[in-house]
Formats: C-alpha cells, structure tokens, sequence
C-alpha cells in the first residue's frame, strides 16, 4: 500500500528534525521526498502541498 502525503511528509520531517535541521530545511527534505516518490510532481505543487501540510505535520510531531 503506497504512503499518504501526510505520511510522506511526516516521515521526512521527523528523519530531517532528528538530524538536527531547522524548518525551512525540514521543508525543503519534505519536499526532495515528495519529488523522488511522486515524480509526476512538479516542484510547484510540491512546495505547495508542503505548505499546506507542513503546519499540521510539526504540531502532531511535537505532540507525539
């Protein structure tokens, strides 16, 4: 079974946020992520389903 994008973004977020970097650089893994496994993405839409996503993943990420 393929991964959600909240997963996808999750997963990404929590490995960038465990090496130590800041948001824009977890962002910016989040989004690598999204491009390497969904290559019909464009960059645009990623950032953009980054944008949206990102909020949501980082306040379950604190509380969990």
């Amino acid at each position: 079974m393929d991964p959600s994008l909240a997963e996808i973004i999750r997963t990404a977020v929590l490995s960038a946020r465990i090496r130590g970097l800041g948001t824009l650089e977890q962002r910016a893994a989040a989004e690598a992520v999204l491009l390497s496994m969904i290559p019909s993405l464009s960059p645009s839409i990623a950032i953009l389903i980054v944008e949206q996503l990102y909020p949501f993943i980082a306040e379950m990420s604190v509380v969990a």
